[in-house]
C-alpha cells in the first residue's frame, strides 16, 4: 500500500495548478476559450463545417461521450487506494509534461451566502468548449471575489483514452474525493459530468456542514417554482414555494417550467426558480445552484413545451449532442443521427437555455419557503393520479424515488421498478442518512404538504393474447426477433376495451413482449429468455415442452399534461376535496376543479381482487426496497405497513 496524505487528490490539483501556472500554460482568458470553442475539433470534423454555429447563431456541439460515465465513477473520502493513486499520478504527470496548454474557468454556484460555492474547472486546450457551456450554466464569481483555492475543482482529460491505451491504464475513470472537493474525469467529454461533478462534490459539502450544525443543507435533485394561485381558503392570493422531484422521464422539467393555465386575470401566475438542484435548508427554504438551465431537447417541440423551445431556438443556447443540418445549419430535434454512438441515433441531447430569457422568470433562483412538494412517478396501472401523504409516507416517498423503466431503455424489463433515492444519482454518503435529513426538515417545517404525482396512466394491463410450443418455428423466429429489439408491428396502436361500468375506452399498446413457460415457472428476463432459445436451437431443450407466451401490455388511461397542471392549479389554490385511500392510508383526490377524476377511480379497470393484486406486489417491492438502508430510520421504513 502506496502511504499518502489523507488530501492527496485536492494537493495533486493544486500542484497540476500551479506548475501550470508558473510555465505560463495555465490561461483563464473568456475570449479566447470562446473563440476555440467556436472551431470545436470533435464537432467540425464530425459535421464536415468550418465552425459549430447553427442557423439561429448558437453553438451546437458534438462529443465523443454522450452520457454519464456512472459505472466508471468512484467515490472516496482522501483515502485513494494503490490503483487510484496510480491513475492519478498518471494524469497529474501527463498534464505537467505533455500539455501545452491547460485552460480554466472559476464560477460560482448558487447565490446565497450562505449557499455558494466557489468552483474551478480545469480542461485540456482541444476542449474548450466545455468551459463555454460551464461558463453558460453557471453564476460568474462576484466582482472582487477571485481567490487562489477554490471551495473544490474539477479536472477533465476528454483524451485520457489515447493516453492510456499505450500505458495500460483504464481508458475510463471518474475518480472524486468528497472530502477534499476534487474530482478528475479522464477519458470523457460529456458535459454532464463538469455539471454533476461539481454538484455533487457542493451537496457533499452542503450535508457535511448540515450535519456539523454549520448551515448547509440537503441537496435535492428538484425542480422549483413560485405558484401564485388565489387561495381559496385565506379568500386572497398566495404565492407558495412548489419543489418538483422526479427521474428521468417523469416530466420534472416540464412541470417546472409549466404555467399550469393559471388566470392571469385574477393575478395568478408562476415564477421558475430552478430546474435541476436546490438545496433545502432546515428552515425550510430552498437555495438554487444553477443560473441557466441544462435541459434535454429529444422530441422538443413549440406546442408541447413552448417555453423551453424558445429558449433552446435563442441565440443565446448552446446545444449538445442535437442534429445540425451541415448544409444549412437548421437544427432537428426529432432527428438524432449521431457519429460516435453505436447504431448512429444519440437520443440524449442536450441544451442550455438562459433562464432569464424564459417567459414566468425572474432575477431570483431561491425559494424563500417551500410550501408543496410533488413526487413525481411515471406507472400505468394502480397508482393514482395523485395522492396527498403524510410527513412519515413524504419521506418513504423520497427514500422510493420511483419511475418504472420504458420500452426504449430495454423492452424484456419495461413496466418494472425502477427507484433512485431522493430521485437523485449523485448522492455521496449514506442514503438512509438522507432520508432522515428530509424527514427532520419536513418535521420542522409542518406546513410543508407532499404529494404523490403520477403522470404516466391508470387502468394499464397485462394480457396474454397467444400460446405456441416452441417446436413451432414460426415461434422460435418470434422469439429470436423480440431478442433482437425488433418492434412489433402492433406497439403503438391502439386497442378498444370494455371497462368494469360499460363504457369503452381505446387503451395504447406500449410494448408485445414474450414469455416463456418451462417446468413450473414462467421466463421473462432477456437472459434466460436466451438460454431458453439457444438450448432450443442447439437441441438440448426440446421446444415441444416449452411454451412461447405473447403478452400485450397496454398503457393506462393517459394521465396528460393538461391534468397534472389542473392537479397542481387546484392544489395551490385549496380546490381538491379529498378522501382517504383504506388500502395506502394517503387521501386521494375525490373532486379536482378542471379534471375528471371519476375517469380514473379503480373500480372503472379492476376488480376488488385485481386491484388488491396489483397493490399487494407494490407494497411488496415498496417495503423490500425501503428495507436495504439499515440507516433509514424505522418509522420511515415502516411508514407504508
Amino acid at each position: 500500500m502506496v502511504s499518502v496524505t489523507p488530501t492527496f487528490a485536492r494537493d495533486l490539483a493544486r500542484k497540476i495548478t500551479e506548475t501550470a501556472a508558473g510555465d505560463g500554460r495555465l490561461i483563464g482568458n473568456r475570449e479566447y476559450i470562446n473563440r476555440l470553442a467556436r472551431t470545436d475539433v470533435t464537432t467540425v470534423r464530425a459535421r464536415g463545417t468550418d465552425d459549430v454555429m447553427t442557423v439561429y447563431g448558437s453553438p451546437a456541439f458534438i462529443t465523443r461521450v454522450t452520457s454519464r460515465s456512472a459505472a466508471f465513477t468512484e467515490v472516496f473520502f482522501g483515502d485513494p487506494d494503490d490503483r487510484k493513486i496510480k491513475l492519478l499520478n498518471a494524469a497529474s504527470h501527463y498534464l505537467m509534461e505533455s500539455v501545452d496548454e491547460l485552460l480554466f474557468m472559476d464560477k460560482q454556484m448558487g447565490l446565497h451566502p450562505g449557499h455558494s460555492h466557489y468552483c474551478r474547472t480545469i480542461v485540456t486546450r482541444p476542449f474548450a468548449r466545455l468551459l463555454s457551456m460551464w461558463d453558460k450554466l453557471i453564476f460568474d464569481v462576484p466582482e472582487g471575489g477571485s481567490r487562489e483555492e477554490p471551495d473544490q475543482v474539477l479536472i477533465m482529460v476528454p483524451e485520457w483514452y489515447e493516453v492510456a491505451s499505450s500505458t495500460g491504464l483504464p481508458e475510463r475513470a471518474i475518480l472524486c474525493d468528497a472530502a477534499n472537493g476534487a474530482t478528475f474525469v479522464l477519458g470523457s467529454d460529456y458535459f454532464g459530468e463538469v455539471k454533476k461533478g461539481h454538484l455533487r462534490m457542493a451537496m457533499y459539502r452542503e450535508k457535511e456542514r448540515y450535519k456539523a450544525g454549520k448551515g448547509g443543507g440537503l441537496g435535492i435533485h428538484a425542480g422549483g417554482k413560485v405558484i401564485r394561485a388565489f387561495d381559496e381558503t385565506a379568500g386572497r392570493l398566495r404565492d407558495k414555494g412548489a419543489l418538483f422531484f422526479g427521474l428521468s422521464g417523469t416530466g420534472k422539467t416540464t412541470l417546472s417550467v409549466h404555467h399550469f393555465w393559471l388566470d392571469a386575470g385574477k393575478g395568478e401566475t408562476v415564477v421558475i426558480r430552478q430546474d435541476d438542484f436546490f438545496v433545502l435548508g432546515e428552515n425550510g427554504g430552498a437555495f438554487g445552484t444553477e443560473d441557466n438551465a441544462y435541459i434535454k431537447t429529444e422530441g422538443l417541440e413549440s406546442e408541447g413545451q413552448p417555453l423551453l423551445y424558445t429558449g433552446a431556438t435563442s441565440p443565446s443556447a448552446l446545444l449538445e449532442n442535437v442534429y445540425v443540418d451541415p448544409k444549412t445549419r437548421e437544427v432537428d430535434f426529432f432527428r438524432y443521427d449521431h457519429p460516435f454512438v453505436p447504431g448512429g441515433q444519440c437520443m440524449n441531447g442536450r441544451g442550455i437555455v438562459v433562464r432569464r430569457e424564459l417567459d414566468f422568470t425572474d432575477d431570483s433562483i431561491d425559494l424563500e419557503k417551500v410550501d408543496m412538494i410533488f413526487f413525481i412517478t411515471r406507472r400505468e396501472t394502480i397508482v393514482p393520479p395523485v395522492a396527498r401523504l403524510d410527513t412519515e409516507q413524504a419521506a418513504a416517498f423520497f427514500m422510493l424515488g420511483e419511475s418504472i423503466l420504458t420500452s426504449a431503455a430495454d423492452p424484456t424489463k419495461a413496466g418494472q421498478s425502477v427507484r433512485e433515492v431522493g430521485t437523485n444519482p449523485f448522492i455521496v454518503g449514506s442514503k438512509g442518512e438522507e432520508g432522515n435529513i428530509f424527514y427532520r426538515i419536513l418535521k420542522k417545517n409542518p406546513h410543508i404538504q407532499c404529494f404523490l404525482l403520477n403522470t404516466g396512466g391508470f387502468g394499464g394491463r397485462s394480457i396474454d393474447r397467444e400460446t405456441v410450443k416452441m417446436s413451432d418455428p414460426a415461434a422460435v423466429d418470434r422469439l429470436r426477433r423480440y431478442l433482437n429489439h425488433e418492434k412489433h408491428p402492433d406497439i403503438g396502436t391502439k386497442v378498444e376495451v370494455e371497462l368494469r361500468d360499460g363504457t369503452k375506452e381505446s387503451f395504447k399498446i406500449n410494448l408485445v413482449r414474450y414469455e416463456t413457460f418451462h417446468g413450473i415457472k414462467r421466463v421473462r428476463l432477456h437472459k434466460n429468455l436466451q438460454s431458453v432459445l439457444e438450448g432450443i436451437e442447439q437441441g438440448r431443450i426440446d421446444g415441444s415442452g416449452v411454451d412461447l407466451i405473447e403478452v400485450e401490455v397496454t398503457n393506462g388511461k393517459k394521465l396528460r399534461v393538461q391534468d397534472s397542471a389542473a392537479i397542481i392549479r387546484e392544489i395551490a389554490r385549496g380546490r381538491v376535496k379529498w378522501e382517504r385511500d383504506e388500502y395506502w392510508g394517503y387521501e386521494v383526490p375525490a373532486e379536482v376543479p378542471g379534471m375528471e377524476i371519476e375517469k380514473f377511480k379503480p373500480v372503472r379497470y379492476y376488480s376488488d381482487a385485481e386491484a388488491k393484486i396489483l397493490n399487494d406486489a407494490l407494497k411488496e417491492e415498496r417495503i423490500a426496497w425501503l428495507g436495504k438502508f439499515p440507516k433509514l430510520d424505522p418509522v420511515i421504513a415502516k411508514a407504508l405497513g
